[in-house]
């Protein structure tokens, strides 16, 4: 869950590193029950998911969705990682 709904949907983007990745085979809702497991809390949308020190923006694609991670430099590897190993489980 965001520290706040004040600062739930900050943009205070430029204090982090931005990577998307393509998840063939992965629905929006898949992708949004991991990144919940990784603590992050939705908006009313479901497509944009905030933790402590992160933010990720899932847009669904043909056959799979695509997921944008924002994250402060020492989080962002980990979360990507962390991420791939539920879409392998």
């Amino acid at each position: 869950m965001p520290l706040s709904p004040a600062s739930f949907g900050n943009n205070n983007d430029e204090l982090y590193e931005t990577e998307t990745l393509e998840f063939p085979g992965v629905t929006a809702n898949q992708a949004k029950t991991y990144l919940k497991r990784l603590g992050g809390g939705a908006d009313e949308t479901g497509r944009l998911l905030e933790g402590i020190g992160w933010k990720a923006h899932i847009a669904p694609m043909d056959g799979g969705v695509s997921v944008t991670f924002e994250a402060h430099d020492e989080l962002l590897d980990d979360l990507i990682r962390r991420f791939e190993e539920w879409t392998w489980k």
